[in-house]
């Protein structure tokens, strides 16, 4: 059925009207982009700015004050957080690639920020259905736990990044690996591996079997959850996550899982 010269007449003029407005809309969108732009720019300087002039604060790790009687045997301990500093070469191997399996597989590659390795862990914590993965590095961790608070906020976030990338700059990988391995928090108010290790194992760690390294890394993501007090059930389940993790990472031959079980 053809048309009447009314329709015609009003399918120009809606045309007419839509193309009207996409010009009057052209200005308008262009000075939005310009802005964005603009703003993005001043932004990337501030951050600029602020990386270059903010100074990473020295680091500081405290450890318990020991009284010791007569025969040089502890008595008590003062502390605000309970904790023994070990050196790197102290702190066995074993317990080291537990802790890079399961917190940051890449640690010795990245520089600090590793966005593969956060969408990455995302992935595999939903399709497990709980955190198999960590998602900040281990560099990120320390920053957060030497300089800054546990709040939830844009400015934390960006001064973490901002101190992750100084901390890789100044410090060697061992050495951060070891302030990390001195810091963290492993339930049951210790801090540190050795202080850990002899809570749960009571031992040093130097002695840390496999096993126990495996366990004790686990705790890490969460020790009010995975610790053995706690949950010896759920504490095991974590302790072959990290035991098949160091295996699919070329640092356990699987033949030796079944020993730790």
């Amino acid at each position: 059925m053809a048309k009447t010269p009314s329709a015609i007449g009003s399918g120009s003029k809606s045309e007419n009207t839509s193309q009207a407005k996409t010009i009057r809309l052209k200005p308008i969108l262009l000075t939005l982009f310009k802005a964005g732009v603009v703003i993005a720019l001043m932004f990337a300087a501030f951050l600029g700015a602020l990386f270059v002039f903010l100074p990473l604060p020295e680091p500081s790790i405290p450890e318990a004050t020991r009284i010791y009687d007569i025969n040089g045997d502890t008595v008590s301990s003062l502390f605000v957080e309970n904790r023994v500093v070990v050196p790197y070469d102290e702190i066995p191997e074993s317990f080291k690639k537990a802790v890079v399996a399961v917190e940051d597989k890449r640690f010795f590659s990245h520089k600090g920020i590793d966005l593969s390795s956060i969408g990455r862990a995302f992935l595999r914590n939903f399709k497990a259905g709980e955190v198999v993965e960590g998602g900040s590095t281990i560099t990120q961790q320390l920053a957060k736990n030497l300089f800054l608070t546990h709040d939830r906020t844009i400015k934390r976030k960006v001064l973490e990044a901002i101190y992750t990338v100084k901390l890789e700059m100044r410090y060697s990988k061992e050495e951060i690996l070891e302030m990390y391995l001195n810091i963290i928090y492993l339930g049951h108010g210790t801090y540190g591996c050795e202080t850990a290790s002899r809570l749960y194992f009571d031992k040093p760690a130097t002695g840390l079997t496999l096993a126990e390294s495996a366990m004790l890394a686990g705790i890490i993501t969460g020790p009010e959850i995975y610790s053995p007090y706690h949950s010896i059930e759920l504490a095991e389940k974590r302790k072959s996550i990290v035991l098949n993790l160091m295996v699919e990472q070329g640092m356990l031959e699987e033949a030796l899982i079944s020993s730790c079980l």
